[in-house]
């Protein structure tokens, strides 16, 4: 919470006459032999203290921001990483190609965990300006979006092997008899839940610097920004295809950019400053 917000709180406790009535109480609990005179001096002491601490002017904050951040904050795979865990699950098994639909669908969209069980199958198979797009029916704030597929197209092929044929109901649905660890499993026809996406993710472990880590599914959301930046996609259309608002929100998805990708080009013409450079030390 911003520190102008918490002044502003304690500025409106001190000024609420409730507060001044409890105060007094609470004092005259603390000290019942003391007149109301030396009650109310007490009380305008402890407000004065008060508003002196949350003065700007008397009691100065200094907040730091942090423009670069350590890359364990949040996780944001390259398509190297991707393609790992593309290839986690099991695809001899039923619950196997269903997880793998799940995570290619999400990282080739950027859907919200809650958005991806919420889908139906219908939903895969619609148009936005003349190409094919998936649709959110009812994202965050109920506002419903289109985004497109693009050259990812291949992530709703995939999902189609995990229907087998279904033409309706949800795209992503429960396995009958447990977590699905048998070899012949069926699904339900119940949708999955947002926490059964998260737990599937926490299965599928890769290596990431040197270490076994999971992922989220917001995790994936933000692979998806920063992946479509670093290919030349423009920060309003992620935005857009995120379901963002605020462009500042997509840009905290992309995240800072570490130092490989912030290398900044010649803009200089050295050679001549160098050969003098060299003639001046031989």
């Amino acid at each position: 919470m911003p520190v102008s917000s918490i002044r502003r709180s304690y500025k409106a406790l001190v000024e609420n006459p409730q507060h001044r009535a409890a105060l007094v109480h609470h004092l005259q609990g603390q000290y019942a032999t003391a007149d109301f005179v030396t009650i109310k001096a007490m009380a305008d002491e402890l407000e004065l203290r008060l508003m002196r601490a949350i003065d700007p002017q008397r009691s100065r904050v200094r907040t730091e921001s942090v423009q670069d951040q350590a890359d364990s904050r949040h996780i944001r795979l390259t398509p190297a990483q991707g393609a790992a865990l593309m290839m986690r699950p099991d695809l001899s098994r039923l619950r196997g190609r269903r997880d793998v639909a799940i995570i290619v669908l999400l990282l080739a969209t950027g859907l919200r965990e809650g958005e991806v069980v919420q889908l139906e199958i219908d939903d895969l198979y619609q148009s936005c300006g003349g190409v094919p797009a998936l649709r959110v029916k009812a994202g965050k704030g109920a506002k419903a979006r289109m985004v497109p597929f693009g050259d990812m197209l291949w992530a709703r092929q995939i999902t189609e092997l995990w229907l087998n044929g279904r033409e309706s109901g949800p795209v992503f649905t429960r396995m009958r008899q447990g977590r699905g660890d048998m070899l012949h499993q069926e699904a339900a026809d119940s949708p999955m839940t947002t926490r059964s996406v998260q737990r599937m993710l926490g299965r599928y472990p890769i290596s990431i610097d040197g270490q076994q880590r999971a992922v989220t599914p917001h995790d994936l959301r933000r692979s998806y920004a920063r992946n479509l930046f670093k290919a030349g996609i423009s920060t309003d259309v992620i935005r857009q295809n995120l379901g963002h608002v605020d462009v500042k929100t997509t840009q905290a998805h992309i995240g800072v950019l570490d130092g490989s990708d912030r290398v900044p080009i010649s803009v200089y013409e050295p050679t001549e400053i160098l050969a003098r450079m060299q003639a001046a030390m031989s």
